[in-house]
């Protein structure tokens, strides 16, 4: 008995209890399954057990599984930005480069693009990030600016003053405006100036209360 007992604790020395952590699928279908999802992905406990490899592999394989329902795509997508390790950032960023990425369902990449403002800043992710401004959905545009205002990189004002020059819709011109304002620089404070006082955008500044 006493060999057979040393053997077990050998076996589970050698081999941990990765396993044990791991979810198919449609298990974390059903972890994901609530009306309180939103609070589920941003509760640091429930974050926390998903950021050993095959936990977040599940993850990654469900905000990329073409065929799923969309919405729960988004939230693994929100979980994904949630968990900010290096791997997730990585599944996002190719996520968001991948045109075949959001076929079934347009606002997928909206979300890819409001939890890529989850990360810390770096060169790579603003270059990839801001593509989203010029994308054909306005739900991206608008996801784009608002996490480009979250990363706060004072390398970003340059491609959010040019997005607004050509930008028709008018959430999207509230989401660059607020992004410039959030990263707070000289630049950025003073293309602001000139908006607010170049007399053509009216209705940008009844959006903001009269004032920018």
């Amino acid at each position: 008995m006493k060999i057979f007992l040393k053997f077990l604790i050998l076996i589970f020395l050698l081999f941990p209890f990765t396993s044990v952590y791991s979810l198919t699928i449609d298990e974390l279908l059903k972890e994901l399954d609530t009306p309180q999802w939103r609070e589920k992905v941003s509760n640091p406990a429930f974050v926390e057990k998903f950021k050993n490899p095959d936990m977040l592999s599940t993850v990654i394989k469900l905000a990329d599984a073409r065929g799923y329902d969309w919405r729960y795509r988004i939230r693994a997508i929100k979980l994904l930005g949630s968990i900010g390790s290096p791997q997730a950032e990585e599944a996002l960023l190719g996520m968001f480069q991948d045109p075949f990425f959001h076929h079934e369902c347009p606002s997928l990449k909206s979300y890819v693009a409001d939890a890529l403002g989850d990360f810390k800043p770096s060169i790579r992710l603003l270059e990839i990030l801001k593509e989203g401004l010029n994308d054909p959905e306005t739900l991206v545009r608008e996801a784009t600016a608002k996490s480009l205002g979250r990363i706060k990189m004072a390398e970003a004002v340059k491609y959010l003053k040019e997005a607004f020059l050509s930008e028709k819709t008018l959430a999207v011109r509230i989401a660059i405006v607020s992004a410039l304002k959030s990263i707070g620089t000289p630049e950025a404070v003073n293309f602001i100036k000139e908006i607010a006082s170049d007399g053509n955008h009216k209705e940008l500044l009844n959006a903001f209360g009269g004032a920018l």
